[in-house]
């Protein structure tokens, strides 16, 4: 389920990319007790007033022909993973979604 979270993601930084060109970088930090992987584009961005709502079920952006469920089924998964999502503005343009997720511990 890992991939489904990471690739719907990847899938909207650039189906809702309006660049010529999309850019989009992912990165991940090795912690002790946890990962932290941020997604970052250069599309249009996330307004302020729809970040609180963007993972709610049937929520959709701006022109969008989704069917809001795609950051709805990510916020659930990293619940199930017990996790953390957030988003915010990437500078100068675009949006950075960031997921801290514990590692997994050997028994």
């Amino acid at each position: 389920m890992l991939s489904s979270l990471i690739g719907n993601l990847l899938s909207n930084a650039v189906q809702h990319n309006d660049e010529s060109a999309p850019k989009v970088t992912i990165d991940t930090v090795v912690r002790d007790a946890s990962v932290i992987v941020t997604i970052a584009d250069n599309g249009p961005g996330i307004p302020d007033e729809q970040r609180d709502r963007i993972f709610e079920q049937e929520t959709k952006g701006l022109n969008s022909d989704g069917t809001g469920l795609g950051l709805f089924l990510v916020d659930t998964l990293v619940d199930i993973y017990e996790g953390e999502i957030s988003v915010s503005a990437n500078d100068p343009k675009g949006a950075i979604f960031t997921i801290r997720l514990e590692r997994a511990t050997e028994r």
